[in-house]
């Protein structure tokens, strides 16, 4: 049976990490391209593919391999958070703000949980993606590469206190 290393080795070993760099590259610029509407679409597409390949010539293998493994990171943070937004529809959970309806009635109008708390779920996206940035070893790049590493486990049992903590608070 094949495990997960050697399966993540031989996917580096075909260059898996290269083609997310350049995938990567390819759809900013493209996007950026395609938004500013400087060119058509072929012409986008075309300097797009190019500024790829550059970029993938001019980085070094650590930069590399920090951003194959923050995408993979991100994959799965963003599974886990398809997975508590099912959740939190599948138990029908509401929330309310005093506003208008649609009707133009004064009182409670009902949201999305996420919506009454935008602010609260901003910061724990940038914690999450500063989470894996420093997991995937993106500190290392930056400078910080003395400070001791956490792994993935300390990190989990860190949101799962703040979680706990959380909850406690809104219990008064």
């Amino acid at each position: 049976m094949v495990d997960v290393t050697t399966g993540l080795a031989f996917l580096t070993g075909l260059g898996l990490p290269e083609i997310l760099l350049w995938v990567l590259t390819f759809a900013v610029i493209f996007g950026v391209l395609m938004k500013l509407k400087i060119f058509s679409r072929a012409p986008s597409a075309l300097i797009s593919i190019v500024v790829g390949f550059l970029v993938l010539l001019a980085v070094p293998t650590a930069l590399i391999a920090v951003i194959a493994s923050m995408s993979s990171g991100m994959l799965i943070a963003g599974i886990a958070f398809l997975a508590l937004l099912t959740l939190i529809e599948f138990s029908n959970t509401k929330a309310y703000v005093m506003g208008k309806d649609a009707k133009g009635n004064e009182g409670p109008v009902e949201v999305h949980p996420f919506t009454k708390h935008g602010t609260i779920m901003t910061i724990i996206v940038l914690a999450v993606a500063a989470v894996i940035f420093w997991v995937s070893g993106g500190a290392a790049l930056i400078g910080f590469g003395a400070l001791p590493t956490i792994g993935l486990g300390t990190w989990l049992l860190v949101v799962v206190g703040l979680a706990v903590l959380w909850m406690l608070s809104e219990a008064k």
